[in-house]
């Protein structure tokens, strides 16, 4: 049994290290110290606690590394309000779908087409602004609006998954860890102009921060603003900006509303006093909690792709493919749909 595994699976459930004792029939202090690593559990009470649990029982002995978002690379796009548990649930299921990638993507060749670049922001003549100028050009995207986010963060190597993170008040997680390929993971139930911001929010954290700094979360927000909508590209089209022409602008660069209002007060074609003036307009029409003007959903495929390999070229079964991810099948048929295949190859 690995401590900090049973830790994390248990976080992952939502449950107090109380609430686990009582449900699996074990003592709090037992378990109190097997969690702190002080001393073993039988066998008998790892099945109770791997049912209760709803995972099989080897997964609790997976030696892998656990990060927090004290750890480099680890961060995530969420409302401060958010409570500690449901923090520590959302923590803990990102890192066991960590671990479930790494071991599927094993066998399995997937080559960037770009490389993820990290770009620190602490040297004083580079903005956020400019370092999203520089990933664009690395990845040779093209002026004007990013046509398809996910695919572009697919292309540069990284995981990109949708999970219901257990609160709204959490927009994505993501995690950047050496020797493991970059993770976007989007709570489910956001509106795809959101998902697409903070994807290039979370992008902003993963090129220019190591650690997090005090003005981390601004930065990541002016970078994303800057990798989707470039000043130069966007300013002549923001011109005598009102609702109407938002409205008209969202489908082509395909972010919200209110961000193309924000950048338009940021590159100073609106004054402040506009900029006040259509925010409480969009709240007194409701356009502050739902939109108008309904954008297309982007999909994830490279996921899907490698469980694709293993089906087909590997001859995995469903029951196979979930004792690899560490879960039951039932919880495995819904975390990993049937997939469609996407032009992976298999490693021999």
């Amino acid at each position: 049994m690995n401590p900090r595994m049973l830790v994390t699976a248990r976080e992952s459930r939502g449950l107090s290290q109380k609430e686990l004792a009582e449900m699996a029939g074990v003592p709090s202090g037992t378990l109190s110290k097997a969690e702190n690593g002080l001393t073993d559990l039988t066998e008998d009470r790892l099945v109770a606690i791997a049912r209760v649990l709803d995972y099989p029982r080897h997964m609790l002995d997976w030696p892998d590394p656990i990060y927090t978002p004290q750890s480099s690379g680890f961060y995530h796009r969420k409302q401060q309000s958010l409570p500690q548990k449901a923090l520590n649930k959302a923590h803990a299921s990102v890192n066991l779908l960590r671990i479930r990638l790494s071991r599927l993507s094993e066998g399995v060749t997937i080559t960037p087409r770009f490389p993820m670049p990290a770009l620190a922001s602490d040297d004083d003549d580079q903005t956020p602004e400019s370092i999203a100028q520089r990933v664009r050009h690395i990845w040779a995207l093209p002026s004007g609006p990013v046509d398809n986010m996910i695919a572009v963060l697919e292309a540069a190597g990284a995981f990109v998954v949708r999970r219901d993170l257990g609160s709204p008040r959490i927009s994505a997680i993501s995690l950047r860890i050496s020797g493991d390929r970059p993770l976007f993971v989007l709570n489910e139930g956001m509106p795809p102009d959101r998902e697409r911001f903070s994807l290039a929010h979370e992008l902003g954290h993963l090129v220019m921060h190591e650690f997090l700094p005090p003005q981390g979360e601004r930065e990541a927000d002016r970078f994303a603003s800057e990798f989707l909508m470039p000043s130069d590209d966007i300013r002549p089209h923001l011109y005598g900006l009102d609702l109407r022409l938002a409205a008209r602008l969202k489908p082509y660069w395909k972010t919200s509303m209110a961000s193309i209002i924000r950048k338009a007060n940021t590159l100073e074609v609106i004054t402040p006093t506009r900029y006040k003036s259509l925010i409480v307009q969009m709240a007194q029409r409701g356009m502050n909690k739902v939109e108008p003007v309904d954008l297309p959903r982007e999909e994830p495929t490279v996921i899907d792709a490698i469980v694709d390999v293993h089906r087909r070229s590997h001859g995995y079964t469903e029951q196979q493919l979930a004792h690899l991810s560490g879960l039951l099948e039932d919880e495995y048929r819904v975390e990993f749909a049937t997939p469609t295949l996407g032009g992976l190859r298999v490693v021999r």
